[in-house]
Formats: C-alpha cells, sequence, structure tokens
C-alpha cells in the first residue's frame, strides 16, 4: 500500500483515534488551532528505520539539519529559546527538554514517546498548520521527507536517550496524517 492514502485496517483504527483526540479539544483553549492535517508532508515513500541513536541521528538534525544550521541555532538559551524550547546541546540535554514536557503552544507535549502524531514536535517539523505558528524550521526549506521520517520513527519507537532497537509499530506502512 506504499504511496497511497488508504491505510490497513488497524493503521485505520489508529488513526481515528488520533483525530477523535484531535477533536475532543474542540470545546477548550485549543478550539480554532490552526492544525491541519492535509497540510502535512506524506512519509509513505521514506525507508523505516529500525535503529535510531538519538545522538547521531536526531540531535544531529537539531544541530545541522542541512549541514550549515540547527534547529538550536536559534532554540537556544542565549537568545532566549524560540517558543520556549532549547535544544542546544552545548547548553542542556535536548531530550530532556523534549520528552514528556508540555509544549505550552499545544495541547500535546512537544514528544509523547511511542505516539509521533500527538507530539507538537513532530506536527512542526512535518505539517504546514501545525497547532500554533508555521512549520520548523522557520527560514528555511523544510525538513528532508528522511529526517522527517527519523524523527517520527525514533518518538514511535518510544524516543529513547539511546538506540532505538525496534521497527516501531509492526506493521504500518504508512506513517504521519492522513487527511
Amino acid at each position: 500500500m506504499r504511496g497511497t492514502h488508504r491505510l490497513p485496517r488497524p493503521a485505520a483504527a489508529a488513526a481515528a483515534a488520533v483525530f477523535a483526540v484531535l477533536g475532543a479539544y474542540a470545546g477548550n483553549a485549543w478550539a480554532g488551532t490552526a492544525f491541519d492535517p492535509a497540510s502535512c508532508t506524506s512519509l509513505s515513500g521514506a525507508p523505516s528505520h529500525p535503529a535510531i541513536d538519538y545522538g547521531a541521528a536526531i540531535q544531529t538534525i537539531f544541530t545541522s539539519f542541512n549541514g550549515v544550521n540547527g534547529c538550536s541555532d536559534c532554540h537556544t538559551s542565549s537568545g532566549g529559546p524560540a517558543g520556549g524550547l532549547n535544544l542546544d546541546p552545548l547548553e542542556t540535554s535536548p531530550w530532556v527538554n523534549i520528552v514528556n514536557v508540555p509544549s505550552g503552544e499545544s495541547p500535546y507535549n512537544y514528544v509523547t514517546p511511542g505516539k509521533p502524531e500527538l507530539s507538537y514536535l513532530f506536527r512542526k517539523i512535518n505539517c504546514d498548520s501545525p497547532d500554533a505558528g508555521t512549520r520548523m524550521p522557520q527560514g528555511f526549506a523544510a525538513l528532508s521527507v528522511d529526517q522527517q521520517a527519523t524523527i517520527y520513527d525514533w518518538i514511535a519507537a518510544g524516543a529513547p536517550v539511546g538506540t532505538t532497537d525496534q521497527i516501531f509499530r509492526g506493521t504500518f506502512d504508512l506513517r504521519g496524517f492522513v487527511p
């Protein structure tokens, strides 16, 4: 089913559950957020990443997503962390600042282990219309589909500070949001 927007039955049920959770926020302070799953990049063509080393893969995106610039260029304490997020590994542990930490801009944590669709960090790098603000990195081209898929797979595998040791979610073929 690669390359389609049809999900296998278990995946469709999971996607429906995600959107049910999203709908649960309709009557609270998050009502009217700009989140639109149709604005998100499809990761269906990206290969799975069964073993992801946080330091080598994820933290490297934070420090140099395009070989020159990194998320930590803006998200640092030296200039006041943009959006309240510090991803500079020279100042702090980015992992401690994102895993199970409320974003303050959306109803979600930056990273909710095992749930990339409910992780604000993934929404910000994968969607043009996330819960608040715009796609990151702001002022630069979007992260590559492979970089987005790496972050998705890392979160889906539990967002460990070490190396993942499993293929995410068993039989899921498509990742991310399905409009």
